[in-house]
């Protein structure tokens, strides 16, 4: 779990008195491991929390285990408040629900289809590694700071950002225009990216700021620190079949992307009908 979360979950469970005082009636039991007002928190809730903040459900660490529950209890006390505020029926609710649900069904049909392809081989993952050695002997671990958000209908909603010259500005900028946003560091493994872009990065000047959008989240960069970070060679292998695998998964996507389209019967409204060219490129995609 990054230290940001871990730190919005101690948070959040503090502003409501870690949500764990009063309350009556039957206690708990069996898969039912606490009662939110009679709404029932389950150990598949919790175990799912877990796994969403990159812990494992069989966490033997009782601290963790508590403060993921209360993080729970926390949510489901000001989801109640919300719905009694009648913020469920808002369009801004329902349409965050919406594309929630959509890119949770895309990345289940992702993880589906990545269980069921078979793993490189041995031989092709020493192919892969003589291929591309920069990516074993270059690779790097850059710290970023980092300001992320949802990825607005219209990319050109966020053009403005261009202008920023630090994420100081660039956040100044979304406050604005009333987008909300998240501010912290992050990691970027630099195998994890093509070279192109790693190699346009690495030749940023110190503290430039750089744009990147992957579809869902637009995140505003800086580069803080570069640690070289070479894969060592008993654990290149293995790396390079997560790789292998990951670039697998990623082109069976596109792939699949290009067959729906195909068969889709898709009408625009004239203002909103791509170009011929940009037609032809998402097809590829």
């Amino acid at each position: 779990m990054t230290a940001n979360r871990f730190r919005s979950a101690l948070l959040l469970a503090a502003a409501l008195g870690l949500a764990s005082c009063g309350g009556s009636g039957d206690a708990p039991s069996g898969q039912v491991v606490a009662k939110v007002n009679g709404v029932e928190v389950t150990l598949s809730e919790l175990n799912a929390e877990l796994l969403a903040n990159n812990l494992s459900a069989k966490s033997e660490d009782k601290a963790v285990v508590q403060s993921m529950l209360q993080r729970l209890i926390a949510r489901k006390l000001l989801v109640e408040k919300a719905r009694d505020e009648g913020l469920d029926e808002a369009t801004e609710f329902i349409l965050s629900r919406q594309r929630s649900e959509e890119n949770e069904l895309a990345g289940l049909l992702q993880r589906q289809m990545v269980g069921q392809m078979n793993p490189p081989t041995q031989k092709q993952a020493q192919q892969f590694i003589e291929e591309n050695p920069e990516i074993f002997n270059n690779r790097q671990l850059m710290i970023l700071e980092q300001i992320r958000f949802q990825q607005p209908a219209n990319a050109n909603d966020v053009k403005f950002l261009e202008k920023a010259n630090s994420l100081d500005e660039a956040a100044e900028m979304l406050r604005q225009n009333a987008i909300r946003f998240d501010r912290g560091p992050t990691v970027l493994d630099t195998s994890s990216i093509s070279p192109q872009l790693s190699s346009t990065i690495d030749d940023l000047p110190p503290g430039e700021v750089f744009i990147i959008s992957n579809g869902q989240l637009v995140l505003v960069n800086t580069v803080r620190e570069k640690r070289p970070a070479a894969v060592p060679p008993d654990a290149a292998l293995q790396y390079a079949s997560q790789l292998i695998q990951q670039r697998r998964a990623s082109q069976a996507m596109e792939a699949q992307v290009a067959k729906l389209r195909e068969e889709a019967e898709i009408t625009y409204q004239p203002d909103y009908a791509p170009k011929e060219s940009e037609t032809t490129a998402a097809a590829k995609r």
